[in-house]
């Protein structure tokens, strides 16, 4: 078979040449293009593309992997007929795949059998455990495809994969989190990125500032992605601070070749160290993705501290209640309140406020009949901007309108969480 086991492509690391083709082929991306061409940055640095997996995700139909592969100067195999002959990389859909098969290939002795289409792309089911033997760096070095049963090294493939949805899989605490990364994690991404020791410095408070206002889930993969990124920033900076220089000093180096002949290679001009300070962090990860918890020093009556669990982890949510006088009559001539939300509750969440608002107006009938605090209007509210659903809200809701209706504050350092019944009985942290 003509598969080109000792045959790699040239890779081509020049940062200007990249950004014209991605700029060429794609309008905006502004990300994207940034994280295209750090890679490219690091890469250099390191001298090669090893062991890398680039996942983009978001709409298909882009694109952008094929300019990548062009950017680097990545020969492309294509195997479709609908890829045309002069288009980079190599490119096939597991949307849909049932068979492992499709990428491991079918064994040798059945009929019809074929090598996968990784094998096939380097040529001309239950994917996943196939597809993290054919990602990981670990095991990517030996990857067996049934047909040939002889192992393929693709750990100098350089792998583009997209997405149209992600999930974070989520522990550590904060002091937990800062020991690991500066133990394990900045000192792996270092290695990864091409960078030396002193190049850059990322301060303690960096660290802590980063762990508490942008990487908060339970365990440390957002973290390490984050580092990863500031280092993979800082070997921008790096090489294009000294870019010039470097082909300058190389440029005279040729020259000096020519003159006495010899085969020395000029040393590249000393990098001023990147420092990555509390101040200065949002210019490498963006601003930061949370605001302060605490918005009472001393919670008023009706405003309770609830618990919630987001795909960053566990969070505080405040559930804050209101009242005004009743919009209507019982039959009994008397003035009846009602309930309004707000927040962008889901409908198991809806259902939860009832049966919440419902125990709270039994309960206060049973306990204090003289009060008539449920014949004005409530309101229930909670953080509009983000969509929240699930019962584990009931038994803070009840206890909000009953704090409201005794005008008795809880506690500003007690939160809550736990599914509520008609009854009063709860259930903590159910989503059943």
């Amino acid at each position: 078979m003509s598969i080109p086991w000792s045959k790699t492509s040239k890779e081509d690391f020049h940062l200007e040449r990249a950004k014209v083709i991605l700029d060429e082929d794609h309008y905006g991306l502004k990300d994207i293009k940034d994280r295209i061409l750090e890679f490219i940055g690091v890469s250099r640095l390191k001298g090669s593309v090893q062991g890398k997996i680039l996942c983009f995700v978001g709409q298909p139909g882009v694109g952008i992997a094929r300019s990548v592969a062009r950017a680097l100067n990545r020969e492309g195999r294509p195997h479709n007929k609908l890829i045309q002959q002069s288009m980079s990389g190599s490119v096939f859909s597991v949307g849909g795949m049932t068979d492992v098969a499709d990428i491991k290939g079918h064994r040798e002795t059945d009929v019809g059998a074929m090598p996968g289409k990784v094998i096939q792309s380097l040529k001309k089911g239950d994917p996943a455990s196939a597809l993290l033997e054919l990602l990981d760096p670990e095991q990517n070095s030996f990857f067996l495809d049934h047909y040939l049963d002889v192992p393929v090294d693709l750990s100098r493939v350089l792998f583009i994969s997209t997405a149209n949805t992600t999930d974070i899989v989520s522990g550590y605490i904060s002091e937990e989190k800062e020991a690991v990364a500066h133990n394990n994690l900045i000192p792996q991404a270092r290695s990864f990125s091409g960078l030396e020791e002193g190049q850059v410095l990322i301060e303690t408070d960096a660290l802590k500032f980063l762990i508490k206002w942008y990487c908060r889930e339970s365990g440390v993969r957002n973290l390490l992605q984050h580092i990863e990124k500031i280092l993979h920033k800082a070997a921008f900076k790096v090489l294009s601070q000294t870019q010039t220089k470097d082909d300058e000093a190389e440029a005279e180096g040729d020259k000096k070749k020519e003159e006495t002949k010899e085969e020395e290679k000029p040393s590249p001009p000393p990098v001023p160290p990147v420092t990555v300070s509390s101040s200065n962090l949002k210019d490498f990860v963006g601003h930061p993705l949370f605001i302060s918890d605490r918005f009472y020093e001393t919670t008023p009556p009706g405003v309770v501290m609830g618990l919630a669990w987001t795909s960053m982890g566990g969070t505080t949510l405040y559930v804050e209640t209101g009242m005004a006088e009743g919009q209507g009559l019982s039959k009994e001539g008397r003035r009846e309140g009602g309930m309004t939300t707000t927040g962008q509750l889901g409908d198991v969440m809806k259902e939860s406020t009832v049966i919440a608002y419902t125990f709270a107006k039994s309960f206060l009938s049973s306990k204090y009949p003289t009060v008539i605090f449920f014949r004005r209007q409530k309101f229930i509210s909670t953080e509009g901007t983000t969509p929240k659903d699930g019962p584990s809200a009931g038994v803070t809701i009840a206890s909000a309108l009953l704090s409201l209706a005794m005008d008795r504050p809880i506690h500003q350092n007690v939160a809550m969480t736990g599914e509520l019944s008609l009854t009063g009985k709860r259930v903590i942290g159910s989503d059943h």
